[in-house]
């Protein structure tokens, strides 16, 4: 199957004699993925597809990747962020602030290099998708438009049937996934007496010479209706703009497709606008059939930023994740820790991460606890609305309980009547992080897998069925959560209640004294102490064991100075016990 899909597009002149002689092959040159459109979803899908090994080629109408930035928005300036410092050098944090570069291992191919503008002209992007496209090699066949598409029932394959799809010159491709990232390419529609006379953004001319002197009627106040007020405010004699609905500001609202205060194009009826997908971005009516990019944003719609190139590129990945386990048999990438890192595992990812940073909400950290809990499994940025799926979609195993991880704003941070500016709205106590307004990570414990019917019907204010136990940590305007005593320590708290045990760290004469006293240690006393390292001897520790009786004190008949051991050894210096319940030795 990858042989007989390779070679009639790549292969050398002699295999494409071949197959041209196989009158069924060369009708149907099979791919296990294609897809639909080399924009910046498809390009990054190609990437990781190819990064896998995979046999795919992307289908492209246009000459070139990235057509839709040749031609939107309008007047050429993105409202795609491109903040090139951020006094940070973590990869991964920075990417939070660059809305515009795709997922790589290649740091050439970031869109710093290729804009210095904080908002670039769109020009720049159809630049970058090229390089992205040349420099990676990607499997592109261009000026290809595909005019129909079908099913063909096959129980050999992989999803039950084949995607036959059919270009403009006749020519078919049999596919076992269809991968679809067009973009969306509908417009707006008015009816309404004289709205014959109305012309769109899609069409309208952006010379603002065409509108000098005149009276001007805009439809709307979004992103693209501002836009055109913008580039033609200085020659109107007035400009009226009519919407059915309030001003949104993205700055209020958190949500990128709501009005900049610089400006881009808005939306329309969600039910005309975008295909109805499930939660892991596959089509409700057609298994092998995903939908990628700005128009997979059905999912969240409104929510989060997965119509964005920021949000969508770590959609994306999740695809590739779930594809590569239901048809490779490759589970979900995760890293096995020991259960001493659990809080630093969680420090770091809440304070770096950008996927979770960008798809709060949607895309979630999951935390598999192993048994016994001395060790968990960490699977980063999984689809949140699949939790009950978890185990078939990634193949890892939820048996001894685990904890999500995700980013949320706070109930009260927008909506109609909300100012997000009003005197008393921050949180600044961590007694009160359950209240926090501004993003802020939260955290879900579970001691069973959630099951389908709990997802369906949790409450209609959660995100999640009702957990076991669930923690705020307090909202930090800089997002920076690495406070010892605000953040750390309320989250360490909190997990060792869940978890029955303690995760802090001891010096050797603290676990020393702990085998002493307690049946349960410790889990860094057993990973470490117990299995490491002794003990080195000090005079608190020979005083100790003495007062306690458990050996006998030799000072009292020997002879030798203080600083010596009861066979003549010097004792090793070493540091004096701290009291445990003293705040700082907690950390």
């Amino acid at each position: 199957m990858g042989l007989s899909a390779a070679a009639p597009l790549w292969g050398p002149p002699g295999l494409l004699l071949a197959f041209a002689l196989h009158p069924v092959l060369a009708l149907r040159p099979h791919r296990d993925y294609c897809i639909l459109g080399a924009g910046p979803a498809g390009l990054q899908m190609a990437y990781f597809l190819q990064r896998a090994g995979r046999d795919y080629v992307v289908l492209e109408r246009s000459s070139s990747p990235g057509s839709f930035f040749a031609r939107y928005p309008r007047h050429r300036k993105l409202i795609s962020i491109n903040k090139r410092f951020t006094g940070k050098a973590n990869a991964e944090f920075n990417l939070r602030h660059d809305w515009n570069s795709l997922l790589s291992h290649d740091p050439r191919l970031l869109f710093r290099h290729y804009s210095r503008a904080y908002f670039p002209d769109a020009g720049d992007m159809v630049r970058y998708l090229g390089d992205f496209a040349a420099k990676l090699g990607l499997h592109i066949l261009y000026n290809t438009t595909i005019a129909h598409v079908r099913l063909d029932k096959d129980g050999q394959a992989w999803n039950g049937h084949y995607f036959i799809l059919t270009d403009q010159k006749g020519q078919a491709y049999r596919c076992s996934v269809l991968l679809v990232a067009t973009g969306l390419s509908v417009p707006n529609q008015v009816d309404f007496p004289g709205s014959e006379y109305v012309e769109g953004y899609e069409s309208v001319s952006t010379d603002p010479e065409d509108f000098e002197g005149q009276n001007v009627l805009i439809l709307g106040r979004g992103n693209s209706a501002f836009e055109t007020a913008e580039n033609i405010l200085g020659v109107t004699n007035f400009i009226h703009m009519l919407s059915r609905s309030r001003v949104r500001l993205s700055w209020a609202t958190h949500y990128v497709g709501d009005l900049s205060s610089l400006r881009l194009s808005s939306g329309g009826a969600f039910s005309k606008k975008y295909p109805l997908i499930k939660a892991n971005y596959e089509s409700k009516g057609s298994r092998g059939l995903f939908v990628l990019g700005t128009a997979s944003h059905s999912v969240d719609y409104r929510k989060s930023a997965g119509g964005f190139i920021h949000g969508f590129r770590y959609t994306v990945r999740a695809v590739h994740r779930l594809l590569e386990h239901r048809h490779h048999g490759v589970a979900w990438p995760s890293t096995e820790r020991p259960i001493t890192q659990l809080t630093s595992s969680i420090i770091r990812r809440v304070n770096e991460a950008s996927g979770l940073y960008q798809m709060f909400s949607v895309l979630a950290d999951v935390i598999l606890l192993k048994e016994n809990t001395t060790t968990f499994e960490y699977l980063e940025e999984f689809p949140m609305q699949m939790l009950a799926q978890l185990e078939t979609l990634t193949g890892r195993k939820a048996r001894h309980g685990l904890f999500i991880i995700n980013m949320e704003y706070g109930k009260n941070y927008s909506g109609p009547d909300k100012d997000v500016f009003f005197y008393d709205r921050s949180v600044g106590h961590m007694r009160d992080a359950w209240q926090s307004n501004f993003l802020h990570p939260v955290i879900y414990y579970y001691r069973h897998l959630p099951t389908e019917q709990e997802v369906r019907f949790r409450p209609a204010d959660w995100l999640l069925p009702r957990p076991t136990a669930i923690h705020h940590i307090v909202e930090d305007f800089l997002t920076d959560w690495t406070a010892p005593i605000a953040h750390i320590l309320p989250l360490r708290r909190f997990l060792e209640n869940c978890l029955d045990t303690d995760l802090r760290n001891f010096y050797a004469e603290s676990c020393f004294l702990f085998t002493l006293t307690r049946q349960k240690l410790p889990p860094f006393c057993q990973q470490g102490y117990l299995k490491m390292q002794g003990l080195v001897g000090t005079e608190h520790l020979r005083r100790h064991r003495a007062e306690s009786g458990l050996l006998r004190d030799y000072t009292a008949t020997s002879q030798r100075p203080g600083n010596q051991g009861p066979v003549g050894h010097p004792l090793a210096p070493g540091p004096t016990v701290q009291p445990l319940d003293n705040k700082k030795r907690e950390l």
